[in-house]
């Protein structure tokens, strides 16, 4: 009995063995989601069961989350369109190609699919700048006015998933967030970001996705010089600036940023004829002052970018291309400039106000002497007068006599 008992057992076991490497010769197959695991509320995704060449046809089944018993029943061409998605679609699913009736199917690994869009987007805030030194550190908060217990942040990098971290949520009056610390920083760790709100009791269904933030990281590569192409010419109000950022690098692409912000899109980068890359930026007459950088980086790494450049700070709109560092020297001769403008103008005014009392006086002393040579001519004038009168009294009085005398003799 002891020896029937012991046979049955080694044929057991050998059976066991026989099904293990049955299954063992055939690869596990892998289960993708396209274009992502996280499918907004209504929309569709490709599900792809890949046995690397051996098998098309391919079953599917869902492992947790509400069931779909069609999916049991029917076997697929290699990929599957799934959707429009509802909440029952939410769950983790796997794949297995249907072998023969002798061999066992090996599984493929879990695949969650996640449906978005179930509450409203939370909010993404970056507590630091959006351009992160190497080796320094950025904190990004999430949070919204739902109590949500989760929190998931996802970075992406050329629209591709790259890394996703769930914290447990903290409360205040106003909601529920997070607060995520990530560094230091590398090439590795740069890329777009964006958050999501879930609850724990059931963590396939998640908010809309926040407004994405990009973080960049800085001084990987030798730093680009930049310059206005102007000159040390000021330039009137409303004209347009040029300015031009250059380096030995090969660079696809430079950037530019004021006070740390970065400004706009890229700009290609063309090789001079010195051999030189460079890239002009044509900033408009509303130019905001501020301390403006450039920086260079490759097409295939766009959120990463070399050592900032040396500041061009430029004062005020549109009024100084090739002003220098934001200093005291720029300060001072600003300063002097509007002291000698005042002093100039205040010489000019006393100027005037004298001339104009000089003149004025000048003409008065004109208008009374003037006056007073008419005053002279009009004395002249009577007196010329009472002389002609008297002589022609005399005459009469003299011509009275001699008739006089005639009649007496």
């Amino acid at each position: 009995m002891l020896l029937w008992f012991l046979n049955l057992m080694c044929s057991g076991f050998f059976l066991v063995q026989r099904m293990s490497a049955h299954v063992g010769n055939h690869d596990k197959p892998s289960l993708s989601a396209w274009p992502s695991y996280i499918v907004p509320l209504g929309q569709n995704v490709t599900l792809t069961c890949d046995s690397h060449g051996r098998s098309n046809i391919f079953k599917l089944y869902k492992e947790e989350g509400s069931p779909i018993h069609q999916l049991h029943e029917t076997a697929f061409q290699k990929s599957l369109v799934f959707g429009p998605l509802t909440r029952e679609h939410a769950g983790t699913y796997r794949c297995f190609h249907p072998q023969y009736a002798n061999e066992l199917s090996a599984h493929s690994e879990p695949l969650k699919i996640i449906i978005s869009g179930i509450y409203m987007k939370p909010f993404l805030l970056n507590l630091q700048s959006p351009l992160v030194n190497l080796g320094g550190n950025v904190t990004l908060e999430c949070h919204s006015e739902n109590m949500f217990d989760i929190y998931i942040l996802i970075s992406h990098r050329m629209g591709i998933i790259k890394n996703s971290v769930q914290v447990s949520a903290e409360y205040h009056d106003s909601g529920s967030y997070v607060s995520y610390s990530i560094g230091p920083m590398t090439p590795e760790l740069v890329g777009t970001y964006t958050c999501y709100g879930a609850n724990s009791y059931y963590l396939y269904e998640w908010s809309d996705p926040s407004d994405p933030i990009d973080i960049k990281i800085t001084g990987v590569y030798k730093k680009p010089s930049l310059s206005a192409l102007m000159g040390p010419v000021l330039m009137m109000s409303g004209e347009t600036m040029t300015l031009s950022c250059i380096s030995d690098h090969q660079f696809d692409t430079f950037h530019m940023s004021r006070e740390g912000v970065p400004q706009g899109q890229g700009m290609p980068a063309v090789q001079s004829h010195s051999g030189k890359f460079e890239a002009k930026f044509l900033l408009s007459p509303t130019i905001q002052k501020g301390n403006y950088r450039c920086y260079g980086s490759f097409r295939n790494s766009s959120h990463v970018w070399s050592s900032p450049s040396d500041p061009l700070y430029l004062p005020a709109k549109g009024n100084c291309p090739a002003c220098t560092e934001a200093d005291t020297k720029t300060n001072n001769y600003k300063n002097l400039h509007v002291l000698t403008g005042l002093f100039v103008t205040m010489v000019l005014v006393v100027i005037i106000i004298l001339y104009s009392c000089y003149f004025s006086k000048q003409n008065k002393s004109q208008k009374q002497a003037a006056a007073s040579m008419e005053q002279e001519f009009e004395v002249k004038k009577t007196i010329n007068r009472q002389d002609i009168e008297g002589q022609e009294g005399q005459e009469v009085h003299t011509q009275n006599l001699s008739r006089e005398s005639s009649t007496k003799t």
